[in-house]
C-alpha cells in the first residue's frame, strides 16, 4: 500500500509541478477575469471528478479553463465531458501495477473505449439518494448496487454524508475496482461533524 501510496503522490506532483511557478501571474499573463457576481464557479456533487479526471497532465492554461467549463456547465452539457474523463481513467487503472480491474472497465473493449461506460457514470454529476432507506453508511451505495444489479434494492441510501471518506472510495473504485484499499492519508476533519444536526459541518 505504501508503493501505491508513493505512486499516486508521484503522479499528482507529475500533475501539477508546472504550476510552481517563481512568476507572479498578472493580467497581462492573460488570466482570465474574475466571474461575474453570481456566475457559477463550482458545484458539489461527486469529489475529485474535475480536479482528478479532467486535463491533469496538461498544461496549466489548457487544465484551468476545461475545469472552469466544467464547474460552469449546465446538465444538458455534461456528456460533452466524457471523453475527458475515459482518456485520464486509465491511468488511475495501472497505478497498482494491473491494468483492467477499475470499477466498471470494459476490458473486452478497444483501448480507446474500456473506461467509457464508466467515464459516462462520472459525467452525470449527480448523487444517486434511496430515501426509503434510512442508514446512510456506504458512498455511492445506491449508484455500486444499480449498475451492479439494477432494480436490486441497496439497503442503504447512498449520497454522501460528512463523515465519509468519499475520495477514499472514488480512488479506490478508480485504482482496485473496490471501496476501499486506497488511503490518502487523511482519517477526519478536524474538527467532529454531524450527520443528524444542519447544517452538518464541524465548529469553525
Amino acid at each position: 500500500m505504501k508503493k501505491l501510496a508513493g505512486a499516486m503522490l508521484a503522479m499528482t506532483m507529475c500533475a501539477s509541478v508546472h504550476g510552481c511557478s517563481s512568476r507572479n501571474l498578472g493580467a497581462q499573463d492573460g488570466v482570465r477575469p474574475r466571474p461575474k457576481l453570481g456566475a457559477r464557479v463550482d458545484r458539489i456533487g461527486r469529489p475529485l471528478t474535475g480536479n482528478a479526471l479532467i486535463g491533469p497532465l496538461a498544461p496549466d492554461d489548457v487544465s484551468d479553463r476545461r475545469k472552469e467549463e466544467y464547474n460552469r456547465a449546465a446538465p444538458a452539457d455534461w456528456p460533452r465531458f466524457t471523453a475527458d474523463l475515459q482518456l485520464t481513467l486509465g491511468l488511475y487503472d495501472g497505478l497498482d501495477g494491473t491494468c483492467g480491474n477499475q470499477w466498471l472497465i470494459q476490458p473486452d473493449a478497444e483501448p480507446a473505449q474500456r473506461y467509457h461506460r464508466l467515464a459516462k457514470v462520472l459525467a452525470d454529476d449527480r448523487l444517486w439518494v434511496d430515501s426509503r432507506s434510512a442508514v446512510c453508511q456506504q458512498y455511492l451505495a445506491v449508484e455500486l448496487t444499480e449498475l451492479a444489479t439494477p432494480g436490486a434494492p441497496s439497503g442503504d441510501c447512498g449520497g454522501r454524508t460528512p463523515t465519509q471518506d468519499a475520495s477514499d472510495v472514488f480512488r479506490s473504485l478508480w485504482v482496485l475496482g473496490a471501496t476501499s484499499g486506497v488511503d490518502d492519508g487523511v482519517r477526519e476533519d478536524d474538527r467532529p461533524t454531524s450527520t443528524s444536526e444542519f447544517p452538518f459541518l464541524g465548529a469553525p
